[in-house]
């Protein structure tokens, strides 16, 4: 398992970068594309496609690798068991929060699958809205991960580094 998690966040770590990389190569292409009065009309629509995996993806690759912004300054001063059940609590919080987005960006997704973009009109915009739910269930594992991790060694601070780990 410990082995198809590693491949599985590569992969995750790959795809996102080649989302975002594809989203800038597309937008400058159809600046430039507009310079001279050919413009693509399919841009706009691949770039911000490319933009929403590119940065959902990421947040899991960011919140698995303790990248994202913390605000800790009361949280390195409690006591370490305090600080334990701190993080487990807002571990819960953000569960919760994960749990709604899979639940409500399913529904979206099943909303909007008759939606068509106004460039790539085969495609339909629910390819859009199904990173919200996909990316929310990867951060559902990383979670737990962190859930277990938390449990079963010190605080978050006695544990800097580890997000490579996972």
């Amino acid at each position: 398992m410990k082995r198809f998690l590693g491949l599985v966040r590569e992969a995750e770590a790959v795809i996102a970068a080649a989302f975002l990389m594809t989203t800038v190569v597309v937008i400058f292409a159809q600046a430039v594309s507009r310079t001279f009065d050919v413009p693509i009309h399919w841009g706009l629509d691949t770039a911000l496609l490319a933009f929403a995996w590119g940065v959902f993806l990421g947040a899991d690759v960011a919140f698995r690798e303790d990248k994202l912004v913390r605000v800790d300054f009361v949280l390195i001063r409690m006591p370490s068991k305090l600080r334990k059940a701190t993080e487990l609590f807002l571990y819960a919080l953000i569960g919760v929060f994960l749990i709604s987005l899979v639940y409500f960006g399913v529904d979206l997704s099943i909303s909007t699958q008759h939606r068509v973009f106004q460039g790539i009109p085969w495609l339909s915009y629910t390819w859009v809205t199904a990173s919200i739910p996909t990316s929310a269930l990867l951060m559902l594992i990383t979670l737990g991960i962190k859930v277990r991790r938390a449990i079963s060694t010190g605080t978050p601070h006695e544990r800097r580094g580890m997000g490579s780990e996972i």
